[in-house]
Protein backbone atom coordinates (compact mmCIF):
# COMPACT_ATOMS: atom_id res chain seq x y z
CA UNK A 1 0.00 0.00 0.00
CA UNK A 2 2.86 2.37 0.79
CA UNK A 3 4.27 1.74 -2.69
CA UNK A 4 1.04 2.91 -4.31
CA UNK A 5 0.93 5.99 -2.08
CA UNK A 6 4.51 6.81 -3.07
CA UNK A 7 3.64 6.68 -6.75
CA UNK A 8 0.46 8.70 -6.19
CA UNK A 9 2.62 11.31 -4.47
CA UNK A 10 5.05 11.31 -7.39
CA UNK A 11 2.10 11.72 -9.80
CA UNK A 12 0.75 14.71 -7.87
CA UNK A 13 4.20 16.26 -7.39
CA UNK A 14 5.07 16.07 -11.07
CA UNK A 15 1.69 17.43 -12.16
CA UNK A 16 2.03 20.37 -9.78
CA UNK A 17 5.64 21.00 -10.83
CA UNK A 18 4.73 20.92 -14.52
CA UNK A 19 1.63 23.09 -14.21
CA UNK A 20 2.64 25.68 -11.65
CA UNK A 21 6.40 25.94 -12.05
CA UNK A 22 7.76 24.67 -15.36
CA UNK A 23 4.93 25.96 -17.56
CA UNK A 24 5.24 29.41 -15.97
CA UNK A 25 8.98 29.76 -16.56
CA UNK A 26 9.54 31.66 -19.78
CA UNK A 27 13.25 31.70 -20.53
CA UNK A 28 12.93 31.10 -24.24
CA UNK A 29 10.51 29.76 -26.81
CA UNK A 30 12.94 26.85 -27.23
CA UNK A 31 12.95 25.91 -23.55
CA UNK A 32 9.94 23.80 -22.56
CA UNK A 33 10.90 20.85 -20.33
CA UNK A 34 8.30 18.10 -20.03
CA UNK A 35 9.15 16.90 -16.54
CA UNK A 36 5.95 14.92 -16.05
CA UNK A 37 7.51 12.21 -18.23
CA UNK A 38 9.50 11.25 -15.12
CA UNK A 39 6.37 9.50 -13.84
CA UNK A 40 6.38 7.08 -16.76
CA UNK A 41 10.10 6.51 -16.30
CA UNK A 42 9.74 5.92 -12.55
CA UNK A 43 7.02 3.29 -12.81
CA UNK A 44 8.37 -0.10 -11.73
CA UNK A 45 9.95 -1.88 -14.68
CA UNK A 46 7.90 -5.02 -14.01
CA UNK A 47 4.57 -3.16 -14.23
CA UNK A 48 2.15 -4.82 -16.63
CA UNK A 49 2.00 -2.94 -19.96
CA UNK A 50 -1.73 -2.29 -19.67
CA UNK A 51 -1.17 -0.46 -16.36
CA UNK A 52 1.69 1.53 -17.85
CA UNK A 53 -0.60 2.58 -20.70
CA UNK A 54 -3.45 3.53 -18.37
CA UNK A 55 -1.22 5.45 -15.97
CA UNK A 56 0.58 7.20 -18.83
CA UNK A 57 -2.73 8.22 -20.38
CA UNK A 58 -3.97 9.43 -16.98
CA UNK A 59 -0.86 11.58 -16.56
CA UNK A 60 -1.22 13.05 -20.04
CA UNK A 61 -4.93 13.65 -19.59
CA UNK A 62 -4.37 15.38 -16.25
CA UNK A 63 -1.79 17.71 -17.77
CA UNK A 64 -4.04 18.39 -20.78
CA UNK A 65 -7.07 19.18 -18.65
CA UNK A 66 -5.13 21.49 -16.34
CA UNK A 67 -3.35 23.34 -19.16
CA UNK A 68 -6.20 23.42 -21.67
CA UNK A 69 -4.24 21.53 -24.33
CA UNK A 70 -6.11 19.59 -26.97
CA UNK A 71 -4.80 16.11 -26.24
CA UNK A 72 -1.15 16.55 -27.18
CA UNK A 73 0.12 15.38 -23.79
CA UNK A 74 -2.18 12.35 -23.82
CA UNK A 75 -0.86 11.28 -27.21
CA UNK A 76 2.80 11.75 -26.27
CA UNK A 77 2.48 10.13 -22.83
CA UNK A 78 0.44 7.17 -24.07
CA UNK A 79 2.85 6.56 -26.95
CA UNK A 80 5.78 6.68 -24.52
CA UNK A 81 3.96 4.24 -22.23
CA UNK A 82 3.28 1.95 -25.18
CA UNK A 83 6.91 1.95 -26.32
CA UNK A 84 8.31 1.64 -22.78
CA UNK A 85 8.72 -2.17 -22.78
CA UNK A 86 10.77 -1.93 -25.98
CA UNK A 87 12.97 0.83 -24.58
CA UNK A 88 13.45 -1.11 -21.34
CA UNK A 89 14.51 -4.18 -23.30
CA UNK A 90 16.84 -2.21 -25.57
CA UNK A 91 18.52 -0.20 -22.82
CA UNK A 92 18.42 -2.48 -19.79
CA UNK A 93 18.11 -5.93 -21.25
CA UNK A 94 16.69 -8.79 -19.25
CA UNK A 95 17.96 -10.06 -15.96
CA UNK A 96 19.95 -13.26 -16.14
CA UNK A 97 17.85 -15.02 -13.57
CA UNK A 98 15.76 -18.17 -13.73
CA UNK A 99 12.55 -16.24 -14.39
CA UNK A 100 14.13 -13.85 -16.95
CA UNK A 101 12.52 -10.89 -15.22
CA UNK A 102 13.01 -7.23 -16.00
CA UNK A 103 15.40 -5.68 -13.46
CA UNK A 104 14.21 -3.22 -10.84
CA UNK A 105 14.88 0.49 -11.42
CA UNK A 106 17.05 0.85 -8.32
CA UNK A 107 19.26 -2.07 -9.41
CA UNK A 108 20.15 -0.57 -12.77
CA UNK A 109 23.67 0.66 -13.33
CA UNK A 110 24.14 4.41 -13.82
CA UNK A 111 24.81 3.81 -17.50
CA UNK A 112 21.68 1.71 -18.09
CA UNK A 113 19.54 4.13 -16.09
CA UNK A 114 20.87 7.06 -18.12
CA UNK A 115 20.20 5.29 -21.44
CA UNK A 116 16.72 4.25 -20.33
CA UNK A 117 15.90 7.75 -19.15
CA UNK A 118 17.31 9.38 -22.30
CA UNK A 119 15.41 7.00 -24.57
CA UNK A 120 12.12 7.63 -22.80
CA UNK A 121 12.59 11.41 -22.75
CA UNK A 122 13.63 11.51 -26.40
CA UNK A 123 10.66 9.40 -27.48
CA UNK A 124 8.13 11.35 -25.43
CA UNK A 125 9.34 14.81 -26.38
CA UNK A 126 9.86 13.89 -30.05
CA UNK A 127 6.22 12.94 -30.33
CA UNK A 128 5.15 16.03 -28.39
CA UNK A 129 7.18 18.62 -30.30
CA UNK A 130 6.72 17.10 -33.76
CA UNK A 131 2.96 16.91 -33.29
CA UNK A 132 2.96 20.41 -31.88
CA UNK A 133 4.66 21.84 -34.97
CA UNK A 134 2.63 19.60 -37.33
CA UNK A 135 4.51 20.89 -40.36
CA UNK A 136 7.74 20.08 -42.13
CA UNK A 137 8.25 23.80 -42.66
CA UNK A 138 8.81 24.18 -38.93
CA UNK A 139 11.01 21.10 -38.60
CA UNK A 140 14.27 22.97 -37.79
CA UNK A 141 12.46 24.99 -35.14
CA UNK A 142 10.92 21.81 -33.68
CA UNK A 143 14.27 19.99 -33.66
CA UNK A 144 16.03 22.87 -31.89
CA UNK A 145 13.23 23.05 -29.37
CA UNK A 146 13.41 19.27 -28.95
CA UNK A 147 17.17 19.32 -28.31
CA UNK A 148 17.17 22.17 -25.79
CA UNK A 149 14.09 20.96 -23.95
CA UNK A 150 15.41 17.39 -23.81
CA UNK A 151 18.63 18.52 -22.16
CA UNK A 152 16.72 20.49 -19.53
CA UNK A 153 14.25 17.65 -19.01
CA UNK A 154 17.02 15.07 -18.69
CA UNK A 155 18.85 17.09 -16.03
CA UNK A 156 15.70 17.57 -13.98
CA UNK A 157 14.51 13.98 -14.38
CA UNK A 158 17.95 12.57 -13.51
CA UNK A 159 17.97 14.36 -10.16
CA UNK A 160 14.32 13.57 -9.52
CA UNK A 161 14.93 9.87 -10.18
CA UNK A 162 17.99 9.83 -7.94
CA UNK A 163 16.04 11.54 -5.16
CA UNK A 164 13.12 9.13 -5.57
CA UNK A 165 15.28 6.01 -5.62
CA UNK A 166 17.53 7.02 -2.74
CA UNK A 167 15.02 8.69 -0.43
CA UNK A 168 11.74 6.92 -1.09
CA UNK A 169 12.46 3.42 -2.39
CA UNK A 170 15.31 2.72 0.00
CA UNK A 171 13.37 3.35 3.22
Amino acid sequence: MQRYLSYAGVFATLVLLQIFLIDNITLSVYFHPLVYAAFIILLPLDTKPVWVLLLSAAMGLTIDVLTGMGGLNVIAATAAGFMRPLIVTLTCGRASGPDDAVPALYRLTQKNLAWYMAGMILLHSSIYFLLESLSLRHLPHALLRLALSDIATAVFVWYFIKLFIEKILNK
